[in-house]
């Protein structure tokens, strides 16, 4: 099922995952992943065998044809890569389709690679429809396979379950032989899901800097962030009636996160606090939808383009040190050391007092939680 690569058996602390095709509104993780694939150095660890994993139905091989001449079949690949920041310290990435079959041995596969290599935790990245507007930072939530792995946040309301993405069912099955795993979790307006959210990219990538002390480049994201916010909210202030929507949508969200530190992941802005205006119903949203779509097309064909021309982007200076503008709402991430940490006090007292988590920026003046 694996086939080594020049790196095989690279030591690293992290393992970040990935897997298109489930959990990922906005293409938050997919372009996060492509972000980090196209800006740093890579080398390749271990390929896995697609033939048994994939259903080339639902990931089908991509054909080139020139002058009616097929002349190259790129097939579906799973991957697991040796990363290096930009100070060069070294994290696994593990990338690819989600595989259709076998999760099992797949999980068995990853976990022998992982031990391997000396990882102490897993890291993975999503996009998940929330209640929010555009013109908000986008809040990042975590998920963990152990409390003691969580940062400070904002409970949830109640108990949900929902078909597990294989990023989820590998952090489970790891965890069991002593790998345990973190979800980073960006909350995508729910009228985006389906086009590109580079807000949300960056906003997953500086959570995991903060997480695990890495240098990783969010540059480009901040940029393509930047341009469509202007964009759609020019179209938006072209047409009066989805822009009281938008206001709608602001004031709900600026209520609750004042009140609850963070926005609901239901995508009708579940839990709302009292008092609070409700969200936009299915109209309004159908609304802002038609009236931003030719643009979301044009974007999200124009990342595509980007990712298939494999460019590498620009170093901008704004990787270092980044601010709450990119994802401000969801805390300061704890670092690798410190979750670790809680993690080993629980297991050698799971019957003691339980640590708290790092404290959020909206802790220390930031009210945009």
């Amino acid at each position: 099922m694996v086939e080594e690569g020049p790196e095989a058996g690279a030591r690293a602390r992290v393992l970040v995952t990935h897997f298109d095709g489930a959990l990922d509104a906005g293409q938050v993780g997919h372009m996060a992943v492509s972000q980090v694939l196209r800006s740093l150095e890579v080398a390749r660890v271990a390929t896995f065998d697609t033939d048994a994993l994939v259903d080339y139905r639902s990931h089908r091989p991509f054909m080139t044809v020139k002058n009616w001449v097929t002349t190259d079949l790129l097939m579906p690949q799973i991957a697991l890569d040796l990363v290096r920041d930009d100070l060069g310290t070294p994290f696994l990435l593990l990338h690819g389709p989600e595989p259709d079959f076998r999760w099992e041995a797949f999980a068995d596969a990853v976990w022998e690679l992982a031990d391997a290599s000396g990882v102490e935790v897993t890291v993975s990245l999503h996009g998940v429809p929330a209640g929010s507007p555009h013109t908000r930072p986008t809040p990042v939530h975590v998920q963990a396979t152990d409390r003691a792995l969580l940062p400070e946040q904002p409970q949830m309301m109640s108990a949900i379950q929902f078909p597990a993405p294989m990023s989820s069912f590998l952090q489970a099955r790891l965890a069991r032989r002593g790998i345990d795993g973190v979800s980073l979790l960006a909350a995508v307006p729910f009228y985006l899901t389906e086009h590109s959210h580079p807000a949300g990219a960056s906003a997953v990538l500086t959570r995991l800097s903060e997480f695990a002390d890495l240098s990783l480049p969010v540059g480009d994201l901040e940029r393509g962030a930047a341009e469509g916010l202007k964009i759609i909210s020019d179209l938006i202030a072209e047409n009066p009636d989805v822009g009281r929507t938008v206001a709608a949508l602001e004031q709900h969200y600026d209520q609750v996160t004042s009140v609850e530190g963070a926005l609901s992941l239901d995508p009708l802005g579940g839990g709302r606090s009292a008092g609070s205006q409700a969200p936009a119903g299915p109209e309004a949203t159908k609304d802002i939808g038609e009236v931003i779509e030719a643009y979301l097309a044009n974007m999200t064909k124009r990342a595509q383009q980007s990712d298939s021309a494999g460019r590498s982007p620009l170093v901008d200076a704004s990787r270092e040190g980044a601010d709450d503008s990119h994802g401000a709402g969801a805390g300061t991430a704890d670092s690798i050391e410190e979750v670790l940490r809680r993690v080993a006090e629980r297991r050698s007292n799971p019957n003691g007092p339980r640590s708290s988590g790092g404290r959020h920026r909206a802790d220390r003046g930031d009210d945009s939680e």
